[in-house]
């Protein structure tokens, strides 16, 4: 292979080859670089290990930009990546993955056929948890300095909280388990549960969440509390928790925000804010289940209370009560004596004044019998002239009434049998009928009726058409 050289003339008859270019390029790299090896601070935009080996895309972005101003790619051989990720994990509890920020030690490396790559040895674990830490604290000193902080923690939790609106994803296992145990709870309690989708990690994770509480506002009298849930995850899927415009709307939220995102070490920004944060989304549907416990056992107790107090109230006012009727009954026997003694006295009296008036009306009874009886006489046998003229009078009424009525009654005969159907009929009139009711009118009529003309004489069937 003819080495390139930059001072060579280049005409299209004197080309190079692209082998060429790439030498050039591969000797200018080694020339610059050598074999030394570089600190680096790049995101890892992918991540793919095949065989063993480790192959990432590396980038570097503004300060918060979404594109790289650089990319590049990088590779931890086999050999020494087991031992790599192994000392990443051990020092902080995290798996290498997409998103996240790391130092790493490479060498610079030009392929002819490969291109450029960036060999990595080392990667310093402490600055990816130092950088997500930074932001962590740039967030928390935001909300403090915007007063937000404790706003949505300083809420009352709902006595009842059973309308719950969720964000999380429909196919999240944390989801799942929310629902489970929240649904299936011991003591049968109801709740309605509407799903907000959302991606729970990754670059659009926090704005799709803070556009998902938007909708919730939206509804807000739909509601009674929010809970966010996912299945876990290392501190790098669960940064963007960490995002401080998730915690500001989390925190602003006029309604109690629970979080369940399954960390079980590191309590991100939006933990801090919400009203209540618990580990897993199990313990998150168990703070919902234990509210509505403490709140029936309240009731319960105070049941109780007023059970007890009733009784206590009841034995009180029975004692009233008996004292009471102690002091009628004492009262009422008094009265009693007193009375019965006044009406013996008032009884004697009436019996002597009785027989003194017996005997004066027997005198004067004596004396005016025979007034009386000639008096009765008298009145008898006037009334007995009045009964005979008025029974004269009722037999000649009742003559002319019973003469009247056999003459009506002779009347409404001829009458009757005149009208009788079978009369009608004789006389040459006919009555048609269908179904067996008879026909009133003509658009009681329709084309395929049956109809039957009855005759003095014998019936006529008629078809319509």
């Amino acid at each position: 292979m003819v080495p390139f050289d930059f001072e060579t003339p280049n005409t299209s008859d004197a080309f190079f080859r692209l082998s060429q270019i790439g030498q050039g390029i591969a000797n200018a790299v080694r020339e610059s670089f050598g074999e030394r090896s570089y600190w680096i601070v790049a995101e890892i935009s992918d991540l793919a290990v095949r065989k063993g080996h480790c192959y990432l895309s590396l980038v570097e972005k503004p300060p918060g930009a979404a594109a790289p101003i650089c990319e590049m790619k990088g590779i931890v051989w086999a050999s020494s990546f087991a031992s790599v990720s192994a000392n990443f994990k051990l020092a902080s509890g995290m798996e290498l993955s997409k998103g996240m920020v790391i130092l790493f030690k490479a060498s610079v490396r030009f392929d002819v056929k490969w291109g450029l790559s960036l060999t990595i040895s080392d990667i310093d674990p402490k600055y990816t948890i130092g950088q997500i830490q930074i932001e962590r604290d740039r967030a928390v000193a935001a909300l403090r300095s915007e007063g937000v902080y404790d706003k949505n923690r300083s809420l009352t939790f709902p006595v009842v909280a059973q309308r719950i609106a969720v964000i999380s994803a429909s196919d999240s296992r944390g989801y799942e388990d929310f629902m489970q145990k929240l649904v299936g709870n011991a003591y049968g309690y109801k709740f309605n549960c509407d799903l907000y989708q959302s991606q729970l990690q990754g670059d659009k994770a926090a704005m799709q969440m803070v556009e998902q509480l938007i909708g919730i506002y939206g509804k807000i009298s739909n509601y009674d509390a929010v809970v966010i849930v996912r299945g876990g995850g290392g501190a790098v899927d669960l940064n963007c928790f960490n995002d401080v415009r998730l915690a500001r709307a989390i925190a602003r939220f006029p309604i109690p925000v629970i979080t369940g995102i399954g960390h079980t070490a590191n309590r991100s920004v939006s933990d801090e804010v919400a009203h209540a944060d618990r580990i897993t989304p199990t313990d998150a549907a168990d703070y919902f289940i234990e509210r509505m416990l403490a709140f029936e056992n309240r009731i319960m107790d105070l049941v109780q209370s007023i059970n007890q107090l009733a009784e206590e109230l009841i034995m009180e006012e029975t004692a009233k009560v008996e004292e009471l009727a102690n002091g009628l009954t004492a009262a009422f026997n008094d009265l009693i004596d007193g009375e019965s003694s006044r009406l013996s006295t008032i009884s004697m009296q009436i019996r002597d004044l009785t027989l003194s008036l017996l005997s004066n009306a027997n005198y004067r009874m004596a004396s005016s019998s025979v007034s009386v009886a000639q008096l009765a006489k008298g009145r008898l046998s006037m009334c007995q002239d009045r009964i005979n003229r008025s029974e004269m009078n009722i037999k000649t009424a009742s003559l002319k009434r019973i003469k009247d009525g056999n003459i009506l009654i002779d009347s409404f005969q001829n009458t009757i049998k005149h009208l009788d159907p079978i009369n009608v009929l004789k006389r040459g009139f006919s009555i048609t009928m269908k179904d067996g009711k008879s026909i009133k009118s003509a658009s009681d009529i329709k084309a395929g009726d049956i109809l039957t003309t009855i005759l003095h004489e014998g019936k006529i069937e008629s078809h319509i058409r």
